[in-house]
């Protein structure tokens, strides 16, 4: 005959066993969920302050100019297209570094009162040399000729290699 063993059997009885805290120090744990949300808000706060607009300062363009490309203290690449959107009953010309840029270089889009420069092989520039530029761009009513004194406005530009 083989023996057989008996399972032990379960404790019962006694004293209920207490179950421990959740936390063991709940005032760390709060005083880490007010720190977490007090960087939150102060992150929500500087990034709705902050300012994202194309033009650095607001309402530094005069009304008769929508756009800029490069903006003012912009940087650029040396081939990239400087262009100036007026509005729509305007046209212009760029006049670069102190030079007028001849008409038949640039590109008009006298519908959206666009005018633009490239530069490129049969130009004045094959490039944009590396440093600061600056461009200013004269504007007048399509309709009319040239005035002797058109509206400007000058702003800063830098290209990079």
């Amino acid at each position: 005959m083989t023996e057989t063993t008996k399972p032990t059997a379960l404790a019962s009885g006694g004293a209920p066993r207490s179950r421990p805290p959740l936390f063991k120090h709940p005032w760390r744990l709060a005083i880490v969920a007010l720190g977490l949300l007090a960087v939150l808000n102060l992150g929500l706060l500087l990034l709705n302050k902050s300012d994202t607009s194309v033009v650095t300062k607001a309402g530094t363009l005069p009304a008769t100019i929508l756009s800029l490309q490069p903006t003012p203290e912009g940087i650029i690449r040396p081939q990239d297209t400087i262009t100036v959107q007026l509005q729509t009953d305007l046209t212009g010309t760029l006049v670069l570094d102190g030079q007028e840029i001849p008409t038949n270089q640039l590109q008009k889009v006298p519908e959206l009162g666009e005018v633009s420069y490239r530069p490129g092989p049969g130009k004045g520039l094959e490039q944009f040399p590396p440093g600061r530029h600056s461009v200013t761009v004269e504007y007048w009513l399509q309709t009319k000729p040239r005035p002797i004194h058109p509206g400007t406005y000058t702003w800063t530009f830098q290209v990079t290699a």
